[in-house]
């Protein structure tokens, strides 16, 4: 290596450790001039740490900044800066030497692998290549002198700042280094004087209650107060007071939680420290042991209700009486029943005495009652005065809901009956009324509209008033009413409770209207209606084709589908099918609601029981509930199974549905055709029967004339 080159990397690293120094004492003075700081200002502000903890916080400053001079300038500095640590320096400043500076120094050092394959001359080549390259290099640009002028700043303002300090207020600075670097007992001058808002060296609360200590400082404002306390058990403790006010009228706050024993406490703020205060606590009274009694209202016939201890919630009926009673943990003076903030009852004592000097000398009681009887949901909660004036902060409380009592329930249903019934009509009858305290009254009430309006009651003999619940199901003839065609019948279900405080309470159900019809006006309409039904049924066979249709158009493109494909193609039609199953099913109780109405007005036979029941209804109740909900869950699994056996039972299916749908649409139309000619049969028995009362009216007509006729002179 030539001796030149060699001379400057060693400048460099001469270089280089003395900025190590100068940043490693940096941080060194720099630390210390913190830590010197905040000793200051915790000592200062606190007016007077304790030795131990001036103590720990020196040797915690101590400890930090062995660190730093172990971390920034012991280790740092015992390191050996070699050529090839500066020969990467400068190569990373200059790239543009391709790693020739390294390479030389790598080769110098022997570092060039085995004898037998190295080549001195490229070796020699090498190390004076990189002389000669290096030899216009700067190397005092390699290094940044930035970093080390502001240590060198940093030092200059630490030393600045301690002589200022130390000029500027000897005698702070002198009472700083002797309490937290001699760590001596010196005092800080006083200037701050505190005061207890405490008439006396004596304070009274409560036991248990939350005590607030209050204080204000003349002369100096400290920005911390302590509250430093002793309990009667020995405990000692130091909590710092809110500052509450605005800057010259501070007011320092501090509040024991649930101060359980007597104590003592001083203040200590700024420079100052208050004498010892006693606090003396005494207990409150409370309630200790509660009960309810509760008599429900004589018509809800309820046996009272007894609440202990611990069961302070109930609900009670409008009418009920409360009976409150209550014991305390010691004796009270005057008690209040209060209910939703203001006084409800006056349980013990006078209102009026409320004089504290007075209190000592007043009868007392640890055992209270009262009577309410509530009309609207409340809270209610014993207010307390005991000896000394003490009043209990955390009342126990009552929680008494009234509830209505709600009317009764009940309701009325024809099942089965249409609109139109014949006046031989049997109605299925179905009774339902419910009260929570008892039915006192139960009435099924019908009205014929008509020329001579009329009103009834229809019977309920197995009602038995007071009963809670009652249902009962019968068949009630329309004879009964002697309605004749052309009139309205209307029912409707009165139920009365046993309330005798807000009610009584009525319900009356909602009227359920039928029209009185001839049997032939029935049956008819009966007959249009299936008609109906017949025209929806053959809709739906045309849908259920065309359904296969696509089916069929779905089973030839299957092949050339991949599974999204052939899942997207059949999922409508699965939703198609599931329609299908479900307008069936509707039109089965349309045909079930025709037999039924049959049946109810005495006009089914044996041949309707046949054709409407087992030729329509129980196929299609078959095909509704079963056939075609196959058939739709067979082609879900198509969908996500498009194997050839599933496919192929798609077909057949539709095919054995189709053929069942019209085996009954052959059913409704045969059917049909008779009906017509009854029909025609009753037109043209009606017009007889018209016809001949028109002839009997004629004659009646012509044989009045000719006795009139006889009659004249």
């Amino acid at each position: 290596m030539d001796a030149a080159l060699r001379a400057r990397m060693r400048g460099v690293a001469h270089r280089l450790r003395r900025y190590v120094l100068i940043e490693g004492l940096a941080w060194i003075v720099g630390f210390l001039l913190c830590g010197a700081v905040t000793q200051f200002l915790l000592d200062y502000w606190s007016r007077g740490m304790r030795w131990s903890m001036r103590a720990a916080l020196l040797v915690a400053i101590i400890a930090y900044a062995l660190w730093l001079l172990r971390k920034r300038l012991v280790l740092p500095l015992s390191r050996r800066i070699e050529d090839a640590d500066v020969a990467n320096l400068v190569e990373r400043r200059f790239p543009g030497l391709a790693s020739s500076l390294i390479s030389a120094v790598r080769f110098a050092r022997g570092e060039v692998g085995r004898s037998e394959t190295n080549s001195p001359t490229l070796i020699e080549s090498v190390v004076s290549e990189a002389a000669a390259r290096v030899a216009a290099v700067d190397f005092g640009a390699v290094l940044n002198p930035s970093r080390a002028k502001r240590a060198v700043g940093v030092i200059a303002l630490v030393l600045l700042l301690g002589t200022a300090a130390t000029l500027a207020a000897p005698d702070l600075t002198g009472l700083w280094f002797a309490r937290n670097v001699l760590l001596k007992n010196v005092d800080w001058p006083r200037r701050t004087h505190l005061l207890v808002d405490v008439e006396g060296n004596e304070l009274v609360g409560a036991l248990g209650d939350d005590i607030l200590i209050e204080a204000t400082a003349q002369g100096v404002q400290p920005r911390v107060v302590e509250f430093n306390y002793k309990t009667a058990s020995g405990k000692r403790g130091r909590e710092t007071m809110v500052t509450i006010g605005s800057a010259g009228a501070y007011r320092y706050r501090y509040t024991m939680p649930a101060a359980q024993e007597d104590f003592e406490f001083y203040l200590v703020g700024g420079d100052d420290q208050t004498e010892p205060i006693q606090v003396r606590l005494m207990e409150r009274p409370h309630i200790q042991s509660t009960s309810m009694h509760i008599e429900p209202p004589a018509y809800a016939r309820l046996e009272p209700i007894e609440l202990g201890d611990g069961q302070r919630a109930a609900q009670v009926l409008p009418g009920s009486t409360v009976v409150l009673k209550a014991t305390t943990n010691k004796p009270v003076v005057r008690a209040e029943l209060l209910g939703g903030g203001k006084t409800v009852a006056q349980a013990f004592g006078n209102h009026d005495e409320t004089a504290a000097p007075a209190l000592d000398s007043l009868p007392s009681t640890t055992s209270l009652e009262v009577t309410v009887h509530p009309t609207e949901t409340s809270t209610y909660e014993f207010a307390l005065v005991g000896r000394h004036g003490l009043e209990n902060k955390k009342p126990v409380r009552f929680s008494i809901r009234v509830i209505k009592d709600e009317p009764p329930r009940a309701r009325v249903r024809l099942e089965g009956a249409g609109e139109m019934i014949t006046a031989d009509a049997v109605l299925p009858m179905a009774i339902e009324a419910s009260d929570a305290y008892g039915l006192a009254e139960l009435t099924l009430v019908y009205r014929v509209s008509g020329d001579t309006p009329k009103e009834a009651t229809i019977p309920l003999p197995t009602f038995q008033p007071g009963s809670k619940t009652f249902s009962q199901e019968f068949g009630w003839p329309a004879s009964t009413a002697a309605a004749v065609p052309g009139e309205q019948l209307t029912f409707t279900l009165r139920a009365r409770d046993y309330d005798d405080v807000n009610g009584p309470n009525v319900t009356e159900t909602p009227e359920i209207s039928l029209r009185v019809v001839t049997r032939d006006e029935l049956l008819a309409e009966l007959a249009r209606r299936e008609q109906e039904y017949r025209l929806d049924f053959e809709r739906l066979l045309k849908s259920q084709e065309k359904l296969r249709g696509d089916l069929l158009t779905a089973l030839s493109r299957s092949e050339k589908l991949d599974a999204a494909g052939l899942a997207g193609l059949l999922s409508p039609l699965e939703r198609q099918q599931r329609t299908v199953a479900g307008s069936v099913n509707v039109l089965r109780q349309e045909f079930e609601q025709i037999l039924t109405e049959l049946r109810i007005n005495q006009l089914v036979t044996a041949a309707a029981e046949l054709r409407l029941g087992g030729k329509i209804a129980e196929p299609l109740t078959k095909l509704a509930r079963r056939d075609l909900v196959i058939a739709a869950d067979t082609i879900r699994r198509w969908s996500r199974d498009a194997t050839a056996e599933t496919a192929s039972k798609v077909d057949p299916q539709q095919v054995a549905i189709l053929q069942q749908m019209r085996e009954i649409l052959s059913n409704m139309i045969q059917w049909e055709g008779y009906q017509e000619a009854v029909n025609m049969l009753r037109d043209i028995l009606r017009m007889q029967t018209d016809l001949e009362a028109e002839t009997q009216r004629t004659i009646e007509n012509q044989a009045g004339d000719i006795f009139n006729d006889k009659k004249k002179p």
